[in-house]
């Protein structure tokens, strides 16, 4: 029963793969409870896994960043796709729309990381997340992780003023000063 984010670098999908192949190797079956993907189930976007990277952080080789699958159908893919051979069953969802975002679902959001507090979190999780090989905070330590992007040094205005000149569709950047209370 666990609440994945709808993207690849989210451990909680591999957890549950690991836990199908040991499953699979001491003949348990495995229940996994579907839950809905918090950005839908339609868009899948970004650059496949390189199978050279395959690990903890990114399971299943040729996934895009984005996958648009639930916790159900991640576990029918890896089943069947890695040859686990688990005796699985999947536990369905009633009414989840694919094209739904969470807050449609009707369903009360439940911190699923303390890095992913809320929905909006989730939804920039994808394109921000991949600050987290750099030198920059995505603003982990924070209350608001993942919507914010800084460093020492960096002039902040300067900063959302060159980001906006770059016209991302649907992205918006506004200065802020913060000092998260952890670091990396």
């Amino acid at each position: 029963d666990l609440q994945d984010i709808g993207t690849r670098f989210y451990t909680y999908m591999t957890t549950m793969a690991y836990v199908m192949e040991e499953a699979a190797a001491r003949k348990i079956k495995v229940f996994v409870l579907d839950r809905p993907n918090p950005i839908g189930g339609v868009l899948m976007e970004g650059p496949s896994l390189d199978e050279a990277a395959v690990g903890f952080t990114g399971y299943f080789p040729a996934m895009p960043i984005r996958h648009g699958m639930t916790m159900g159908e991640l576990a029918r893919l890896f089943n069947a796709e890695k040859k686990i051979g688990a005796d699985l069953t999947v536990i369905g969802m009633r009414h989840w729309r694919r094209d739904a975002w969470f807050d449609e679902t009707g369903l009360p959001w439940v911190i699923p990381s303390p890095n992913l507090p809320t929905l909006d979190s989730a939804i920039v999780y994808p394109g921000a997340v991949l600050i987290e090989g750099t030198r920059l905070s995505e603003g982990r330590g924070t209350t608001r992780p993942f919507e914010l992007v800084g460093a020492p040094g960096i002039n902040a205005e300067h900063f959302a003023q060159e980001m906006n000149g770059l016209r991302l569709p649907g992205a918006c950047f506004r200065p802020a000063v913060f000092e998260p209370t952890f670091q990396k």
